[in-house]
């Protein structure tokens, strides 16, 4: 909280900026797909695995609590060290830039189950869920990918002192992962490949110049906007 205070204006875009710009790529890989994949070709996946899952409802709430868990990490990672801020985002926008081309390449969709107009508030929910989404995108799971994704981030940043906070981060990311095919939202195949994406883009960002080159973006996008500021002043 003592970094806070005294944060001038510019001080809050360069922290966060890379947010935004990371967030906005991803909501661009999670709608863009809608209008550019047409339902003749959907791929359908279910094995007997999936078909094993019992349909629970009540779940949809940790599909929910995920948003939490992602608000989390990229409040700590925009205010935490830059070099960790620039890996993990910079690895975040790989690992979308992956899905988003499986998505068009492969687009694996969900057979959603029918469900009853009198099912209660978590029918209502979940129908409401399935309302505002689509049942392509399946694979990779981003619900999975970013789960992952920010506990991998707690696993590096909480020092020992604080490592039942990395141990509630894995507990929910589990959680999650069941979550997701509980309400079935996804496959098990998905909740596999959205990890193994994750895992992919943060081993790539680690052994590359991607955060550096990432950061150098960011540099000059902040530059830019201080001196359109400077200019208006």
């Amino acid at each position: 909280m003592e970094r806070l205070k005294g944060m001038r204006w510019k001080d809050w875009v360069v922290c966060l900026l890379p947010a935004v710009i990371t967030f906005g790529f991803n909501c661009f890989v999670y709608i863009a797909p809608r209008f550019l994949v047409s339902p003749e070709r959907y791929v359908f996946l279910d094995m007997e695995i999936d078909r094993k899952v019992p349909f629970t409802p009540q779940f949809v709430i940790v599909y929910y609590l995920s948003f939490a868990q992602w608000a989390n990490y990229y409040l700590q990672a925009s205010f935490g060290p830059r070099e960790r801020r620039d890996r993990y985002f910079s690895a975040d926008m790989l690992g979308k830039a992956i899905c988003f081309a499986v998505f068009l390449l492969w687009p694996v969709a969900m057979r959603w189950p029918d469900l009853p107009e009198d099912g209660g508030f978590w029918i209502w929910l979940l129908s409401f869920t399935y309302g505002v989404d689509a049942p392509n995108r399946a694979l990779p799971s981003l619900h999975c990918f970013y789960s992952w994704i920010a506990f991998r981030y707690s696993l590096e940043a909480e020092p020992r002192e604080r490592r039942w906070i990395t141990g509630l981060q894995l507990a929910f990311s589990l959680t999650l992962f069941a979550a997701t095919m509980l309400v079935k939202q996804h496959y098990f195949v998905d909740v596999v490949s959205g990890i193994a994406v994750a895992e992919l883009a943060l081993q790539i960002a680690g052994h590359t110049g991607l955060p550096e080159a990432f950061g150098r973006a960011m540099d000059g996008i902040v530059s830019r906007i201080a001196e359109k500021g400077e200019g208006d002043s």
